[in-house]
């Protein structure tokens, strides 16, 4: 594990269509019959589409052994399942980042792809460079709003472990309960573990408020 007025609307969307591109244009290696199913794998049973939503403390537990990567170093930290071409994963990143620079705040991140066939490409892309949280930056400061992309070049040719990591986090993204980015997982002053999908207009100081 490596160190890592928002908008109602968040990108939610099936996984058959866009995790079938990706099978054909980005393959990833089959993960070993003891670990945790490939999430672009058997992607016809029902429990890859519609699974059973793990706790949210399970979740993070299965957080602290995936590859992610911290974003900022002080302040209270909320992990984030964040997409490359996501523009709601584009818009908390950058309401986030005042945060982060002020040691509020640092973000441990789970790249996923699946919104666009080049979405697991870029993600690996990010994993895959020597300082991850500079490659999402450039990401997402190079983000083309109108089309919706992320500005890191896709990297076809990934390690089959990097690949491997961001299958991982997809498969936790979906048993989160919804395949929706951006995803945050935090942990309140009450010691508890909560999941927000999307963010509502308030929804970063609600969270601010609840694990200061």
């Amino acid at each position: 594990m490596r160190e890592f007025s928002l908008f109602r609307r968040f990108e939610t969307r099936t996984l058959l269509a866009p995790l079938f591109l990706m099978s054909i244009l980005f393959p990833v290696a089959t993960m070993g019959a003891t670990q945790i199913p490939n999430a672009l794998e058997k992607l016809d049973a029902s429990s890859h589409l519609n699974p059973k939503a793990m706790p949210a403390e399970i979740i993070a537990q299965k957080l602290k052994h995936a590859d992610t990567f911290l974003v900022g170093h002080h302040g209270p930290v909320v992990m984030a399942f964040m997409d490359p071409n996501c523009i709601w994963c584009h818009r908390f990143y950058e309401a986030a980042m005042p945060l982060v620079k002020a040691g509020k705040l640092h973000l441990r991140v789970a790249l996923v792809g699946f919104l666009k066939p080049t979405s697991a490409a870029k993600a690996a892309a990010i994993l895959a460079s020597k300082h991850p949280a500079q490659a999402l930056a450039f990401d997402e400061s190079h983000f083309n709003v109108a089309t919706e992309e992320g500005g890191i070049h896709p990297d076809l040719h990934a390690p089959t472990s990097i690949r491997k990591a961001v299958s991982y986090n997809t498969w936790l993204l979906i048993h989160t309960g919804e395949e929706a980015t951006p995803t945050l997982l935090y942990f309140t002053k009450d010691k508890q573990w909560r999941l927000q999908h999307g963010l509502g207009a308030h929804g970063l100081r609600h969270i601010m408020a609840s694990i200061a």
